[in-house]
């Protein structure tokens, strides 16, 4: 194994306007691969719950949050420190990967043991066949992990398009074919693990890297501290994410459950792949820009302005219309959906601001400090939960909607703005014609949901574009507001001539 770092075979090539027009065009190439996905889960979630029943789902959510954590554990932040890092070379990169492999296998091991215990704790014997297959989902993403990341950090945008796309074709036909079939919630299993199946054989395909034979460099594991550190954050993510699901398994159930988790899935899935061309690029991308302010303020601030105005809008019509949203796409029997759809959508109106704080920290190898702010973040909304939870899923939906407004964003970004590039100044005048729109949008939404016009798909369609319409509108009000729009505007240009 060799010690030399090669930058051209595992790091992007450069200056920072070659890099921010690469990133550009990764972003527009995500969105596309992003549409394909959009339209893929959206169509097949709506399917699914037209073929299957909530406790159905309620049964895979109350395994999820088990696999999730083990996810994250499986990985241990080590593709964040592949993508952070300045160099990287052979040894460190295959002895990140046999790391993954090792902790992938072991806790796999762990959920298959574990298996009877989470059934005695939800009170449900389908629990342990079912997390006892799941646990195959942990091995594979071990096995993709520094593919993926080495794709990421090499910019290579298209290609992990293409693999996402791909993967979710796959996974779709086997999830559907299953329901269709008469497989019930194993059909679900089936499909996640088709994903990860073919997610793995595509990223070794993209990638063109192999590791090194078997062993771990004692060089490689001073970047433990840095993935752990971010494993760290990323647990508390998961807690905050998953907690509720757990709480409403365990107090009321698989049918609940199952209606909680369809209202998530409807309302933060559109929302992850209209936030995944930015998220994919941003950390990559202002890994690179670190030595340079101006261009590192400038990219970050575009990015998220651009993030804000593309999902704000969307996030509003499906809060004010959200009777209609449920009826059109689930059906009747999913009424009660409605208020805690509503609530999560309140919940969602922040999420992009904790993940582009997240940025900040990561791109500025500031993850213990992400670490301790999101931890009293999370515990706010932990707190938020515990007594939600009394309510019902309804109850957990609003207690994230307003301890994360009140208490976890605020902290983050009054932590993330005391230093580095990007200011306290930098985010109160990208802020305020954001809110000021927001809140103009959402007040005339109102008006017009008034009216019992809205019941159908193509009035659907016509109320997200007069969402847009508002918005934009309302954004141009403000000086920095039509700054904004030029920026996002030049950037449409500037890509379309390409």
């Amino acid at each position: 194994m060799t010690d030399i770092a090669m930058p051209p075979e595992f790091s992007p090539e450069g200056d920072s306007s070659a890099l921010k027009r690469r990133s550009a065009m990764g972003a527009v190439i995500t969105m596309g691969g992003q549409g394909s996905k959009f339209v893929l889960q959206f169509g097949s979630q709506v399917a699914l719950a037209r073929l299957l029943l909530p406790t159905d789902f309620g049964l895979l959510a109350m395994v999820g949050p088990l696999v999730a954590a083990a996810l994250l554990m499986t990985d241990l932040g080590l593709s964040a420190a592949t993508i952070q890092r300045p160099t990287i070379n052979q040894t460190e990169l295959s002895s990140l990967f046999w790391l993954n492999v090792l902790i992938g296998f072991c806790l796999a091991g762990l959920a298959v043991a574990a298996a009877p215990l989470a059934a005695i704790f939800y009170a449900t014997p389908a629990v342990t066949p079912v997390m006892m297959a799941m646990s195959a989902a942990l091995l594979l993403s071990s096995l993709a992990a520094q593919h993926l990341a080495l794709l990421n950090r090499r910019m290579q945008f298209g290609a992990i398009a293409m693999i996402e796309v791909g993967a979710l074709v796959a996974g779709v036909i086997v999830g559907v074919g299953g329901a269709l079939a008469g497989f019930g919630y194993w059909s679900l299993v089936a499909m996640q693990i088709t994903n990860g199946l073919a997610t793995l054989i595509l990223a070794c395909v993209f990638s063109r890297w192999r590791p090194s034979r078997p062993g771990i460099s004692r060089d490689a594991l001073h970047l433990l501290r840095f993935g752990g550190t971010v494993t760290g954050y990323n647990l508390l993510g998961y807690l905050i994410t998953n907690l509720g699901n757990i709480l409403i398994g365990a107090r009321f159930g698989a049918g609940p459950l199952g209606i909680y988790d369809r209202a998530y899935k409807l309302m933060f899935q559109p929302l992850w792949q209209m936030t995944a061309p930015a998220a994919r690029v941003a950390v990559p991308l202002l890994s690179r820009l670190a030595a340079d302010d101006a261009g590192y303020r400038s990219a970050y601030l575009a990015m998220l302005g651009g993030v804000l105005t593309l999902t704000t809008p969307g996030i509003l019509c499906a809060i004010v219309f959200a009777k209609p949203v449920i009826v059109v796409l689930l059906g009747e029997r999913w009424l009660d959906v409605v208020p805690t759809f509503a609530w999560l959508g309140g919940a969602a109106l922040t999420l992009q601001l904790r993940q582009a704080a997240s940025w900040l920290f990561v791109s500025q190898g500031r993850a213990r400090e992400q670490l301790k702010w999101g931890g009293l973040g999370s515990a706010a909304i932990i707190i938020g939960y515990l007594i939600g939870i009394f309510w019902g899923p309804k109850g957990i939906a609003m207690s994230a909607a307003i301890s994360s407004a009140l208490v976890q964003i605020p902290m983050m970004w009054w932590a993330v703005t005391r230093s580095g590039p990007v200011t306290r100044a930098d985010a109160i005048q990208l802020a305020i014609p954001i809110a000021f729109a927001t809140a103009i949008t959402g007040g005339l939404l109102a008006l017009a949901a008034r009216e019992p016009i809205w019941s159908s798909l193509p009035m659907l369609a016509v109320a997200g574009i007069l969402a847009y319409a508002l918005f934009i509108g309302a954004l141009a009000l403000f000086p920095n507001g039509r700054a904004q729009l030029s920026k996002a505007g030049g950037i449409v240009r500037r890509l379309a001539k390409r």
